[in-house]
């Protein structure tokens, strides 16, 4: 027992140097100088109540996104079926509302609508389930794995649908996209919560740890005893459940499941924002408040551009460029553009 708990000492104290390798000043500081140069350059449409309501409104699904790709990045994977499995749990959900007629009075129920959300839960952890039995335990590359249960989660939920938005969508749901309680966005109180779990995840428990030095050194990892597979399966069903999450908010801010909705662009978005948050690809750590700021500045870039008028298709072609920058500049800081180091060496 005290040779198991001097294991875990020293797992604990290699994962809290790993952690103080990072700081969220960057992203902090970006969150600021993004907020005051579109305050300055729109400044009655940008700093308003109403925007930033709007704001509150569109933050949480992109967010909780974000932190399914944190969560896989995180033990040096990947997850690009988030969108798909968000599309395909709204789907399962308002499938079973129509199902059993929840948009009629005296149907909608509090017991029906909790079996709507479990059933889009359900679907969530068993699509990362998936992910994580191929990546863990079939060895196959997190990008090519979660590429092809994209392309078949997405799938399903067009094939279920015929590519329609099912419009069955009970008020409970539809209150999600539009309620305010205390001022505050219903949807931004769920995503405070599910980051608060993140966190206790990442930060509070074994499993945390465990995770940490999966992406970190997966060889000491294997020889610690830390069974790798399982440490995937967990990431990848909690990336999923986070998914269902956010597939849950579409309906309410969409009124409705589209099989497709975000296909294109938020996986991008979701990427984007992991790394705009500083966890690094390679694995080993994690930060649940640079993805929800990353989240935050690029909504606010988003929300900027309407402000000043610009062709949103240029925020598409932003968060592409900032993802290259975001990179780049990583990887000059670690050293690795060598050819950086020559056109700066003085002559001679």
């Amino acid at each position: 027992m005290s040779e198991m708990s001097t294991l875990d000492r020293a797992l604990v104290r290699l994962v809290a140097t790993l952690r103080r390798e990072h700081s969220p000043a960057p992203i902090v500081i970006v969150t600021v100088l993004v907020f005051v140069l579109f305050s300055a350059l729109a400044p009655d449409r940008f700093p308003t109540a109403a925007n930033m309501t709007s704001i509150g409104f569109q933050v949480p699904e992109t967010a909780l996104l974000g932190l399914g790709v944190m969560l896989s990045m995180v033990v040096a994977g990947i997850d690009l079926s988030v969108v798909a499995v968000a599309d395909l749990s709204s789907v399962a959900m308002v499938q079973y509302f129509a199902y059993v007629n929840a948009t009629q009075p005296g149907n909608d129920g509090p017991l029906v609508i909790a079996t709507g959300i479990l059933i889009a839960l359900l679907v969530g952890a068993a699509c990362g389930a998936i992910n994580g039995l191929i990546i863990g335990k079939l060895r196959v590359t997190a990008i090519l794995a979660t590429l092809a249960t994209m392309e078949l989660f997405g799938g399903l939920a067009i094939a279920w649908t015929g590519g329609n938005t099912l419009p069955d969508v009970p008020d409970a749901i539809l209150n999600i996209g539009i309620l305010t309680p205390a001022g505050i966005p219903l949807p931004a109180i769920i995503l405070i919560g599910c980051a608060l779990l993140v966190a206790l995840l990442l930060n509070g428990s074994r499993f945390g740890i465990r995770a940490i030095l999966v992406g970190a050194n997966p060889n000491a990892a294997t020889l610690s005893g830390i069974r790798e597979p399982r440490v995937q399966l967990g990431i990848y069903v909690a990336s999923g459940l986070l998914a269902a999450v956010a597939g849950i908010i579409f309906v309410g801010r969409t009124a409705g499941a589209t099989p497709d909705y975000g296909a294109g662009s938020y996986v991008l978005l979701a990427v984007v924002i992991a790394v705009l948050a500083g966890v690094d690809p390679l694995g080993g750590f994690g930060t649940v408040i640079g993805v929800l700021l990353a989240a935050l500045v690029l909504n606010m870039v988003q929300a900027g551009f309407v402000a000043l008028h610009f062709n949103q298709f240029l925020y598409e072609a932003a968060q592409g460029g900032i993802l290259i920058v975001v990179l780049a500049a990583g990887s000059v800081a670690q050293g690795n553009i060598r050819w950086l180091g020559r056109l700066i060496r003085p002559p001679g």
